[in-house]
């Protein structure tokens, strides 16, 4: 399973949140969680590694890594869509063996309101809910969604652990159950374990307060003016010198060049602007999605030239302000 399903009242589309099947099929319903809540935080393993991301710390067990980073894609435009984190272990020659985590960036929410409005109002797969004690505002919240492939059908459940990571975000930590034909699996216990764990020891670490671009339109691209986006995310980290940002602009053409400007917002940097060209690569439409106005070509823009953590930059494309902004974390 790639990711959990939570498409319900978010409307989000697969490409981010669907629950699929191992063969790439589509599970059938949206998905909430299960288990009993942890009396108290437990502690991080001495083994474990942190991994920095969107200003936040999380922790993580060995062998695993990052292998989705995406914003919550839907048919309508959305203000505060989620930044979608999928992590899994990897074990020998780099095969994933199954076991993952899904973890969902809300900003400007609380922890209640989210629960409530986004997750439990008008969602017929939910379950049930309940608070999780703890020094933070945490809640669990249970629900199920059903899934179908060659080797059967059946469902399952998952279990959300919500937590109010400071004034304005929310973390959403999931783990489901796994596919079983003819079963309502649900979470195993040490996966359970593995997500209290991170849940209860995200935390969010003074830094730069970055206005980075957070809204996305009806084909879930992160844009401001709806000319100019971004696909997936605009943020990176420092230390990934060799990734880019992916811009795409509405009727550009294959090899067409523009001139990018970077404007830092604040003084984390030493560089006040940076600017360089690019040119527009073939990007066309993937098999299996709706065109968009969008497709056809894209620039990949190097993080490296702005790669300076904690930096915040807005974007100008021939000299005219895109709008949109650009965080570098550490």
């Amino acid at each position: 399973m790639r990711c959990v399903a939570l498409c319900l009242t978010l409307a989000f589309a697969a490409t981010a949140c669907a629950s699929r099947t191992d063969d790439g099929s589509q599970a059938a319903g949206p998905a909430t969680a299960s288990s009993t809540a942890s009396p108290s935080a437990p502690p991080v393993p001495s083994d474990w590694k942190r991994l920095t991301l969107y200003g936040l710390e999380i922790p993580l067990p060995p062998g695993w890594d990052k292998s989705l980073d995406t914003v919550g894609k839907g048919d309508r435009a959305e203000t505060d869509a989620p930044q979608i984190l999928y992590f899994e272990e990897k074990g020998n020659a780099g095969v994933a063996t199954g076991r993952a985590l899904s973890m969902w960036i809300w900003d400007g929410w609380t922890v209640d309101d989210l629960v409530r409005r986004r997750f439990v109002e008008g969602n017929l797969s939910f379950v049930s809910q309940s608070p999780v004690p703890g020094l933070r505002t945490m809640r669990e919240t249970i629900g199920r969604a059903s899934w179908f492939g060659p080797q059967g059908s059946g469902s399952y459940r998952a279990r959300h652990l919500f937590v109010q990571v400071d004034a304005a975000r929310v973390v959403d930590v999931i783990t489901t159950g796994l596919h079983v034909p003819s079963v309502e699996s649900e979470p195993s216990p040490d996966m359970r374990r593995i997500q209290e764990i991170v849940a209860h020891n995200i935390y969010a670490p003074v830094g730069t307060n970055c206005p980075r671009t957070r809204s996305v339109d009806e084909f879930g691209v992160l844009t401001s003016d709806g000319a100019t986006g971004v696909l997936d995310r605009t943020y990176a980290s420092a230390h990934s010198v060799n990734d880019v940002f992916v811009m795409v602009r509405r009727g550009i053409g294959v090899g067409q060049r523009v001139a990018i400007e970077f404007r830092q917002i604040g003084t984390s940097a030493p560089a006040t602007w940076v600017a360089y060209e690019v040119t527009a690569e073939p990007r066309p439409t993937p098999s299996g999605i709706r065109p968009t106005p969008w497709d056809g070509a894209a620039f990949k823009v190097p993080v490296k030239p702005i790669g300076f953590a904690d930096s915040c930059w807005r974007v100008i494309v021939d000299g005219a302000d895109t709008g949109i902004v650009l965080q570098v974390g550490p």
